[in-house]
């Protein structure tokens, strides 16, 4: 009579964990611009992750409070989300209005990526360390010089700026992180030229 094989429970316990799979982390991103922010942030190629980016075309205090609303509208559907972002830029608003949307937005447990003056500057910081007070109508222009190709805020735009930068994105982070430890000193909306962009982009590439 042929003995009986003994099951490996080792591999079948393997089986189970393999065959179970991970929850994902959610974000939720609500951006000041429509179109370059969204697209960019959907651009990620996430494995492990999913991403709401949303362009509301508000800025500051308003943008903050839309952000809100937006995320207790998406819990009354049983959505829920593990990080929540606000993006939205200086421009030319009052120092009072942005630093006071920054401390809204984290009262609310949202976190803020942010640029002074605009995002463009985070695609700037890419090919190098700009340091100083840069208005934002320069922005364009030096994108497309350094870029060879002419800067646009058309719909897809910032997907195309995502793939292109991609391999830059290291010194991009280093260069932010760099000037933000050289001027920050507790009041964002003085810190010209900066950014937090890039504390989002780390967290979204742990999930890649």
């Amino acid at each position: 009579m042929a003995k009986r094989q003994k099951k490996d429970h080792r591999l079948s316990n393997l089986s189970r964990r393999q065959g179970v799979r991970e929850i994902k982390q959610s974000f939720l991103i609500v951006c000041e611009g429509e179109k370059t922010e969204p697209d960019y942030f959907k651009a990620f190629r996430m494995t492990a992750a999913t991403i709401k980016a949303v362009g509301q075309a508000m800025n500051t205090m308003t943008l903050v409070s839309k952000a809100i609303s937006i995320r207790e509208a998406d819990q009354k559907r049983k959505r829920v989300y593990d990080q929540c972002w606000v993006v939205f830029d200086k421009d030319d608003f009052p120092a009072k209005d942005f630093n006071q949307a920054i401390q809204l937005a984290e009262k609310n447990g949202f976190r803020v990526a942010y640029s002074n003056q605009a995002f463009e500057y985070w695609f700037l910081l890419h090919y190098n360390l700009y340091t100083g007070a840069i208005h934002r109508n320069q922005y364009k222009d030096m994108l497309t010089r350094l870029t060879g190709m002419p800067y646009s805020k058309s719909e897809g735009y910032g997907a195309v700026m995502y793939n292109l930068l991609l391999s830059r994105q290291q010194q991009a982070i280093s260069n932010a992180e760099t000037v933000l430890a050289e001027i920050s000193h507790g009041n964002p909306a003085e810190d010209e030229s900066s950014t937090t962009v890039h504390h989002l982009v780390l967290e979204l590439n742990r999930y890649l």
